[in-house]
């Protein structure tokens, strides 16, 4: 038990005693005030401390525990309907796990375990053979010209929304963008193309959260190719 100081016990003793003892509880009070200072509360200049020093945490607050709080609202992943599943598989145990034996029936409300994956990605390449042909009566040569809305370039208006979206609003590099089409997407890239895909991009009319929302957007319905043609593309 802590022995409490009162002016009473302090008169009892000597005077020098007094003087001693009246310092000393002037100094604590002194240390115990520093204790609780920081620099919103006291004088020190805000540039003393460090840019990047964490507040000192309250001693006497109790720490909440790691994970969920109770009464907190639960956050999980809504499952899919069944009608939008790729794949549904109906499991049914054989043998039941206690005696062994064969179990028949079906569960009117079975668990439902849901796994999402991501297709395997390849390129829709389309090949235009054009022909060039020579007149029979003036030698001179013509080529097919390709189908309307086709680009001159090698990209398609997909391909130059998805480089764009990742350039522009994922401040994604030439040669990052490049690499991700070439690895991802198995589409041949050199670094200068992403750069000109974000070029011939529509401009952005708000900020789109996908690239769906990015290419399905009203004021980017016309696209423009790579090679630069000047012709819009359809949506």
């Amino acid at each position: 038990m802590a022995l409490e100081i009162t002016e009473d016990l302090i008169a009892r003793q000597a005077r020098e005693a007094q003087a001693i003892i009246r310092a000393l509880l002037a100094r604590l009070a002194e240390l115990e005030a520093r204790l609780h200072q920081t620099l919103r509360n006291s004088s020190v200049p805000p540039s003393s401390e460090h840019p990047h020093a964490q507040p000192q945490r309250d001693q006497h607050r109790p720490r909440r525990q790691r994970g969920g709080q109770p009464g907190h609202t639960k956050h999980e992943r809504p499952l899919l309907p069944p009608e939008q599943c790729t794949d549904v598989q109906e499991l049914q145990p054989t043998s039941c796990r206690h005696c062994g034996q064969g179990l028949a029936g079906a569960d009117p409300e079975p668990l439902r375990h849901q796994v999402g994956e991501l297709p395997e990605i390849r390129p829709e390449v389309s090949e235009y053979r054009r022909h060039r042909l020579v007149g029979p009566g003036c030698g001179e040569t013509t080529c097919a010209p390709l189908p309307t809305g086709v680009p001159v370039g090698q990209s398609g208006p997909r391909l130059v929304a998805f480089a764009g979206l990742l350039m522009a609003c994922f401040r994604q590099s030439q040669r990052r963008t490049a690499l991700f089409l070439e690895t991802l997407w198995h589409q041949p890239c050199c670094p200068p193309s992403p750069s000109s895909c974000k070029r011939r991009a529509p401009p952005p009319c708000g900020r789109p959260s996908s690239l769906r929302g990015l290419i399905q957007s009203p004021c980017h319905r016309n696209w423009r190719t790579i090679a630069g043609s000047g012709k819009a593309l359809s949506s």
